[in-house]
This record gives C-alpha cells, sequence and structure tokens, in this order.
C-alpha cells in the first residue's frame, strides 16, 4: 500500500510529497528534490520521515 508524506528540502527549504511504501516500516533511500534537483537521503523509522543533505 501506497501512502504519502510532505518533505522539506534541505537545500532550499521547499516542501513538497514524496510517495512511501507503508508495508515497509523502515526505509532509506536517495532522491532529488522536486524544486531545485539536488539530492537528499531519506529516511523513514516507524512512520517518521526524515531528509538530510547527500
Amino acid at each position: 500500500m501506497q501512502s504519502f508524506a510532505a518533505i522539506e528540502c534541505p537545500h532550499c527549504g521547499e516542501t513538497f510529497e514524496i510517495a512511501l511504501d507503508s508495508s515497509e516500516p523502515d526505509a532509506e533511500f536517495v532522491i532529488d528534490c522536486e524544486i531545485c534537483c539536488r539530492p537528499m537521503t531519506v529516511t523513514v523509522h516507524d512512520g517518521e520521515v526524515h531528509a538530510s543533505a547527500v
């Protein structure tokens, strides 16, 4: 099942939504910001989502 989370880019500060696989309680992946295109690491742990600069 898919859910969505709003994250804030650690580079430009803009907020946007990403899709998450809710069947995975813990995950870590790298995505590019939809606004500034810079990479960030997204960490999901127990439903909490955090973004950090790569």
